[in-house]
């Protein structure tokens, strides 16, 4: 059986982390291990994470190190370097959400079946997630629907390095593609978004499964999360010059980073296309 690194990165996740690591338990595909760095919580996070280790010692490796990283990407890159080289398949895994029992066995199948036909070459693989509230609670069954996301930008490294549509805790890499991703400097905005652009930049494969494998939950302490795509929503953004601005020199940083041929005029022209698409789309 192949194994898999699970990665999390913890911080002040004591509300939710038992529920998290409870849905790693419960997968139907159990060849894995749970790797975790945390970013020395104030909370009862390490006391969680200690208790499961002791319970699961062969299914959880916990890096206490006393080491801030400084965030979420930076907690991810980290935990890449860290582990070691026994693995076969990478995933990642947030602190605060629930997996559903076939989430590895789906993800794998998928994996398995592009491999298949592209041997020794970078591929990952994401999926859909149903979005909730904090109680669980479901906002949206299909986070793709909920914010209008085109599976076309998966197949473009312009695309998706203007609008990142891969979100890191579905991801599932193979070891070409963990070992490529493993210097994410610091000008990727998330850790996620540069490892799809690594993966489009070194003739890889991105593949998707269209299917929620995952409660993607929203609530008050998320750093990142999942906002309804709509006219207002983009109003909004157009009108806040500054973040606007500073969110294309971010943007722009990682393109030149990544050694992608963008321009400002290109990226102006592109992105209003994506945006009309998307508010026709809500509209309609």
């Amino acid at each position: 059986m192949n194994k898999i690194y699970i990665l999390m990165a913890t911080y002040n996740g004591e509300k939710y982390l038992q529920e998290q690591i409870d849905s790693l338990l419960n997968q139907t595909y159990q060849n894995w291990v749970l790797w975790i760095h945390d970013d020395n919580s104030k909370d009862k996070t390490v006391e969680i994470i200690e208790k499961y280790q002791n319970k699961y010692p062969d299914k959880i490796s916990f890096i206490h190190d006393d080491i801030s990283t400084g965030g979420a990407k930076e907690n991810f890159t980290y935990l890449l370097y860290k582990i070691d080289n026994n693995f076969d398949y990478v995933m990642f895994c947030d602190q605060d959400d629930v997996w559903l029992e076939k989430k590895i066995e789906v993800t794998l199948n998928k994996m398995k079946e592009i491999e298949n036909n592209n041997i020794n070459k970078p591929i990952l693989i994401h999926t859909d997630l149903m979005v909730v509230d904090e109680k669980l609670n479901v906002i949206a069954d299909s986070m793709f629907r909920y914010q209008k996301l085109s599976l076309n930008n998966q197949k473009n490294i312009k695309l998706i390095a203007m609008e990142n549509i891969v979100t890191g805790c579905t991801m599932m890499l193979n070891k070409k593609l963990a070992i490529l991703s493993q210097n994410i400097p610091d000008e990727a905005i998330m850790h996620d978004w540069w490892i799809a652009i690594i993966t489009l930049k070194e003739k890889g494969i991105i593949g998707f499964v269209n299917e929620s494998t995952i409660l993607y939950r929203q609530h008050a302490l998320n750093t990142i999360g999942s906002k309804r795509v709509n006219l207002l929503y983009y109003l909004k953004k157009i009108f806040t010059v500054k973040k606007s601005f500073d969110r294309y020199q971010a943007i722009y940083c990682q393109y030149k980073k990544a050694g992608v041929d963008i321009n400002p005029l290109h990226y102006t022209i592109t992105k209003t296309l994506i945006v009309t698409k998307k508010v026709t789309l809500n509209e309609s």
